[in-house]
């Protein structure tokens, strides 16, 4: 009772960093083979290659992660300033959409918007929302920048101890933990390994995705084309959803502004490039390493971010994993009880 009353109180403790002590168990996970072929050319020398590889770790994946987080900040004040400037006017925007529809779709389009009037409201009221929340989130943001420092360096140093003697704690909770070694492998294998794939596919994924529809969009002379590349990014992290959330919308905007040929090509390439690379690579980099099936996977990918929201990205998954691996092997345990106790 002691020792459950404890670990909660731990737990609750450092709830407020949980974020930060996740990206260095994954940092430590995905970049624990560098460290080890580092440490061996060094003569062991573990101090020495766990630095190394954390200076990797900030030249390949902090530092490029800021660069483009300032390019998409750019991207997205730059296109705030160009709907500013040429006087974004809803009434005229859904007169277009209604002039471009259509004979047969004009009745549901009326019954949907309920007019001009009604419909231009609603987008006034979306954007204004939509603005208020972004401008309170900068401000947080702002409020925030401390307690940013500190999660990231807790990241930094957890993720340096982590690699240094991550294999000897590992083995210290091994021999800790009330549980069958077994079952504690099992566990501990199955952890390590959705982790892997969840970040080595996610990463693929949205890399591949967020290039080529960035490159469309600059192609077609869409302004933002950075902006919309990394949106397409990271909502390919969402199974099955993904990037449609948003090159969907903007190629029914071109289709319903004029933009005919421009629209037609975003769908083209949408449904058949863009889409087709989360088709192909996902199942091979996620569901195959995983050994889960994609509604697993889709349910609690978007499970864990409704509950840890960036973050739930892996912890879905990750529990997901462990539920199932938890209940496979409390199966094949009661099985081998019937076999023993059977005459």
């Amino acid at each position: 009772m002691v020792v459950v009353a404890v670990s909660a109180a731990f737990l609750w403790v450092i709830s407020p960093y949980a974020g930060a002590v996740l990206w260095g168990v994954i940092f430590a996970i995905m970049f624990i083979g560098m460290k080890e072929r580092l440490s061996a050319r060094f003569g062991g020398r573990d101090g020495l290659a766990s630095l190394l590889t954390l200076l990797v770790i900030i030249a390949l994946v902090i530092v490029p992660s800021i660069l483009l987080a300032s390019l998409v900040l750019n991207e997205a004040v730059h296109a705030y300033q160009n709907v500013s400037a040429s006087g974004f006017n809803p009434n005229g925007f859904v007169e277009k959409v209604l002039a471009a529809a259509p004979d047969w779709a004009q009745p549901m389009l009326q019954s949907a918007l309920g007019g001009a009037s009604d419909a231009a409201g609603t987008i006034s009221r979306v954007l204004t929302g939509a603005l208020s929340s972004l401008s309170s989130a900068a401000l947080s943001l702002g409020q925030s920048a401390a307690a940013l420092v500190i999660a990231f360096g807790v990241t930094l140093y957890l993720t340096f101890f982590l690699l240094r003697d991550g294999r000897s704690l590992a083995e210290k909770i091994a021999t800790t933990v009330p549980l069958d070694r077994e079952f504690y492998d099992a566990l501990s294998e199955r952890f390590v390994q959705v982790i892997r794939a969840m970040i080595k596919g996610s990463l693929v994924v949205a890399v591949a995705q967020g290039m080529i529809g960035g490159v469309v969009f600059a192609l077609l002379g869409i302004p933002g084309a950075a902006l919309w590349g990394t949106l397409m990014g990271a909502m390919s992290l969402i199974p099955a959803v993904g990037t449609g959330i948003v090159w969907v919308p903007v190629a029914l905007y071109l289709l319903f502004t004029g933009s005919i040929t421009e629209g037609l090509i975003l769908i083209a390439c949408g449904a058949l490039i863009i889409s087709t690379v989360d088709n192909v690579l996902r199942p091979i980099l996620v569901g195959r390493e995983t050994k889960m099936p994609d509604p697993l996977i889709l349910i609690s990918t978007l499970g864990g971010i409704a509950v840890a929201g960036f973050n739930g990205l892996i912890i879905g998954p990750v529990i997901a994993a462990m539920f199932i691996t938890v209940w496979s092997m409390a199966g094949k345990a009661a099985d081998h009880v019937r076999r023993n106790e059977s005459p």
